[in-house]
């Protein structure tokens, strides 16, 4: 006896294989390959574009800001669903590498067009384009990092000082501040605050003491400066540890 198909009646051979009863057409009519919330909300800092996830900041790509935000957040709730022998799997867009997905925010329409490709069964024949839409809310807020920096917030000042030229002042800051970037990128809490000019040279108001030693470091081994630390207490923290503020001198020749 022929296997045909429980909804629509075609026969195995012309329609299949079949997969749960249902002949390839109906299959893909009946089961969704993807998951998706009806409206997903993305908190934005107004100041870099970082985005929140949870209760995490996390810094954009850089040229997507608010787009590259939005993608991310989707992915966080979307799932890819799955049919296998055992049961339905439900699939972060990462662990189905074999789906194709495409996010377009459309922030005038405040919409996410979602587009996939992919099989939610393997014994699909061919992959199954779904589009769905999603409902966009954006609210922007000021971020932890950023809120730091417009306080001016600093643990140490690097005092870059000696004999500079026009020229060499513009090289080093671009210098310290490519590197400040770099670490910034790698830890949040990692910035210049404010960069001020002063007779001889320039003094560089840093996040973390570590980052201006790093600068510091910098400065020797490049630029052949000759470095010295010093330390005075501001007071102690809520768990009762010391304080310190920290002013780092390299001196050029």
């Amino acid at each position: 006896m022929k296997r045909f198909c429980y909804r629509c009646g075609a026969l195995e051979p012309d329609a299949g294989p079949l997969i749960r009863g249902l002949c390839q057409r109906c299959f893909a009519e009946e089961f969704n390959l993807l998951r998706a919330p009806p409206k997903v909300g993305v908190v934005v800092c107004k100041r870099c574009g970082a985005y929140m996830l949870g209760k995490q900041w996390y810094t954009h790509t850089p040229g997507e800001r608010i787009e590259g935000a939005i993608r991310e957040a989707v992915l966080d709730q979307l799932r890819v669903i799955r049919l296998t022998k055992s049961g339905t799997q439900l699939l972060r867009p990462q662990e189905a590498r074999e789906v194709e997905i495409a996010i377009e925010p459309d922030l005038k329409g405040e919409l996410i067009k979602v587009r996939a490709q992919g099989k939610v069964h393997e014994l699909q024949s061919q992959p199954k384009l779904e589009e769905t839409n999603i409902k966009l809310s954006v609210n922007y807020r000021t971020c932890k990092t950023c809120s730091l920096k417009r306080a001016g917030y600093h643990e140490a000042i690097l005092q870059v000082r000696g004999e500079l030229s026009r020229d060499d002042l513009p090289k080093i800051r671009r210098a310290l501040e490519s590197l400040a970037s770099e670490a910034g990128a790698r830890e949040e809490r990692d910035f210049i605050a404010e960069v001020k000019k002063q007779r001889g040279g320039l003094d560089f108001y840093v996040s973390s003491v570590q980052l201006a030693r790093q600068m510091s470091s910098l400065l020797r081994d490049r630029f052949g400066a000759s470095v010295s630390e010093s330390a005075k207490l501001i007071g102690q923290t809520r768990d009762g540890r010391q304080r310190f503020k920290v002013t780092i001198l390299a001196r050029l020749k």
